[in-house]
């Protein structure tokens, strides 16, 4: 990424920004593939050109510009719910290119850091539980008194541990599950639809019976 493209980005956010103060929905498009239709759609609704520091500046200095980007997302909300669909559809796609390029890969890394995960994270609880484990042991054998203060002190570190092993065990599911779904691709069958697939077709009118 070179210095214009950092720069863009961060003009971008800083709009994105200032339109999610009034229009959320159409906030959340910028940024995505559908930046330029929402890019467009303010800057005529503003009365400035594209650039995203002018509307950035326009939604600063109007006071009546929020309104006027609450108003905007009313009128167009269903066009702007099927923008965000086909927005995060097109995510979803580069996401699954990806995670099939990496399933394709002669790179025995590449095609095995899931796995790998999943084994890492097992072990890593395997060594925490028995070392809890044999740290009791040798309290309650060697020193039965103090044993109430350890487990104490082990549940107070377990419970600082649970937000990062939720992250960790977060991770692991979505990694099974996409193992599974390359498997059922790889297999040639059609995995079921996922939630956002599916109310993309129901929006679109393709859903229904």
């Amino acid at each position: 990424m070179g210095l214009k493209d950092f720069v863009d980005d961060i003009d971008l956010e800083a709009v994105a920004g200032a339109v999610s103060k009034g229009a959320p929905l159409l906030g959340s498009l910028i940024g995505t593939p559908a930046t330029g239709a929402a890019i467009g759609m303010i800057a005529r609704e503003l009365g400035t050109n594209a650039d995203p520091k002018v509307i950035t500046q326009a939604i600063d200095t109007d006071p009546e510009a929020i309104e006027k980007l609450r108003r905007l997302e009313a009128e167009h909300e269903r066009e702007l719910t099927r923008m965000t669909l086909e927005a995060e559809t097109a995510r979803l796609g580069e996401v699954n290119a990806t995670i099939r390029a990496e399933a394709a890969s002669n790179d025995p890394f590449v095609r095995r850091w899931r796995p790998t995960y999943g084994y890492l994270t097992a072990a890593a609880w395997f060594i925490q539980m028995a070392g809890f484990t044999v740290i009791l042991g040798m309290v309650a054998y060697q020193s039965p008194g103090d044993l109430a203060g350890v487990v104490g002190a082990l549940g107070t570190v377990l419970s600082a541990l649970l937000g990062l092993w939720g992250i960790a065990l977060a991770v692991l599911g979505v990694n099974i599950n996409k193992r599974s779904h390359d498997k059922q691709v790889a297999a040639g069958q059609r995995p079921p639809a996922g939630f956002m697939e599916a109310i993309a077709k129901r929006v679109g009118g393709r859903g229904s019976d």
